[in-house]
């Protein structure tokens, strides 16, 4: 190879590390307040009521399969963006995980059902409180939690995801 050619490959690849660093940083950044995932760090539940207005308790320690619960704000746009991704993978996971849409940040149900006038979601969607920002430590828009069958937070993660991303997170990745 010329060296003229290495060097080149050599600033490449010295660039993409650069960037992937910067990524994990901020990355990091937005999650450093979530709530930890570990073997022994057991998920919040909650008792909500739904858009409909029926009460919807989700208890960890009582879920036969797993879950996502996506946060997200009316007035986000990045929301409106990756919730189209969450509600395809349910609709292509057969029931195989439970999910629920969390709506906070709002001002009004008006608010939240013109949110979800602009999406066709089967999920639950649910009315949550300060109180639910606080104890899943919500500090940005959208936020997610996947919580295993035994009530463990098994990822996190904050911000825009792409549906394969997820997909990942949920042990969907083939299908």
């Amino acid at each position: 190879m010329k060296k003229e050619t290495k060097k080149k490959i050599f600033s490449w690849i010295n660039q993409a590390l650069i960037f992937l660093g910067i990524f994990l940083a901020i990355t990091w950044w937005q999650q450093k307040d979530m709530l930890q995932t570990s073997s022994d760090s057991i998920s919040p539940g909650f008792s909500l009521v739904d858009i409909a207005g029926n009460i919807v308790q989700f208890d960890p320690a009582k879920q036969a399969q797993k879950t996502l619960v996506y946060f997200f704000a009316p007035w986000c746009g990045v929301c409106h963006i990756s919730i189209n991704n969450i509600e395809a993978i349910k609709q292509s996971s057969n029931d195989k995980i439970n999910f629920y849409a969390v709506a906070l940040d709002w001002q009004s149900k008006q608010e939240v059902e013109a949110f979800l006038a602009d999406h066709d979601l089967t999920m639950p969607v649910l009315l949550g409180t300060k109180e639910t920002s606080e104890k899943f430590k919500i500090g940005g828009f959208p936020s997610y939690y996947v919580i295993d069958r035994a009530g463990i937070l098994q990822s996190k993660d904050m911000g825009y995801t792409t549906e394969l991303g997820m997909r990942v997170r949920l042990g969907l990745a083939g299908s």
